[in-house]
């Protein structure tokens, strides 16, 4: 595993359950295991009215209950200086100045040489109007030889026109080379054990073809309802949520032929040449199914409904299930 260079990272969404469960975890850990350099700074962006020591403290409880590793004092204490916290909306230009002031202020405690990655785990609505900000406050160029990234979360637009407007807003404040659309699910062990299954055992790659295998089944089962996060989920849905990226991800891995390398490019390539020659069922009403969970007993405890959870419209249609048979 390679160390970071010095660098700060601005979470916008930092209150969301996806920063409290993955992201904020995810960074400590990477500090427990020595991958974060000492020059590495921890910028939340959010509505809260937190100070910086309130911020610490939501950053530390989040890491305590979801980390993967274990809790060091000592790489706590070198972790927590580094944290800082940004109040304002998205649509705050101020805001935006005061965290200039803040990232200035950590190159030179931190000594993060300016480099700094914008993390966006944010609805794709406030893609363009954080973006434009960014811009408007000199946040997205770097001056001497400092980089500054973008990371954006799915969903990526509800549909290809969607998606294609929202391309075209962030390529207009970064260039493409320094947008990152990531696929977090990519990142898990068993994803990651697909290729080595497939190309680097001797056993199954001769017989990984359609000359051996008549089908494939892929499901991603979850055993949680949605939570506190009705206000997001509804309107979305599971096919949005995680058939047209996690699950045509997997499509791609468990079909794709050898690449050249495993490199970025030549993954690409041989992923598009399979999604390429997917054929969409002629009739998809017989090929696809969606659903909603509803309530009932599940491990011993009488569990809500879809409907039933707190912030979801009565009458909503949105599916919590899911499927379709593709050739």
């Amino acid at each position: 595993d390679r160390v970071a260079g010095p660098c700060a990272i601005v979470l916008f969404g930092v209150t969301g359950d996806l920063a409290r469960k993955k992201l904020l975890p995810a960074i400590y850990d990477l500090a427990n295991r020595g991958l974060l350099p000492p020059g590495f700074a921890l910028v939340g962006f959010g509505r809260r009215e937190w100070s910086d020591a309130q911020f610490v403290d939501v950053v530390r409880e989040s890491v305590r209950e979801h980390s993967r590793t274990e809790f060091d004092p000592d790489v706590w204490e070198q972790f927590r200086t580094g944290i800082r916290f940004v109040n304002g909306s998205f649509e705050d230009a101020e805001a935006y100045a005061r965290m200039r002031v803040v990232l200035e202020g950590l190159r030179k405690e931190r000594g993060t040489g300016g480099n700094t990655a914008f993390y966006l785990s944010v609805p794709p609505s406030s893609f363009q109007v954080v973006g434009g900000h960014l811009r408007d406050a000199g946040l997205a160029e770097a001056d001497d030889d400092a980089w500054r990234r973008v990371v954006i979360e799915k969903p990526f637009g509800h549909d290809l026109p969607s998606a294609q407007e929202l391309g075209r807003a962030i390529d207009a404040v970064f260039p493409p080379e320094h947008v990152f659309r990531i696929d977090h699910y990519l990142g898990k062990e068993t994803v990651q054990n697909i290729l080595a299954l497939r190309f680097a055992n001797v056993m199954y790659e001769p017989i990984w073809n359609s000359e051996f295998v008549d089908h494939v089944q892929i499901t991603m089962a979850e055993d949680i309802g949605v939570a506190g996060r009705a206000g997001y989920y509804d309107g979305i849905g599971a096919a949005r949520d995680v058939i047209q990226n996690h699950l045509l991800q997997l499509l791609a891995l468990t079909a794709m032929e050898r690449p050249n390398s495993l490199g970025a490019d030549d993954l690409r390539i041989e992923k598009e040449r399979v999604l390429g020659a997917v054929v969409l069922p002629d009739d998809l009403a017989a090929s696809t199914s969606r659903g909603q969970y509803a309530s009932g007993w599940q491990g011993g405890e009488f569990v809500r409904g879809f409907v039933e959870e707190d912030g979801m419209a009565p009458d909503s249609r949105t599916e919590t299930f899911a499927a379709i048979t593709l050739g």
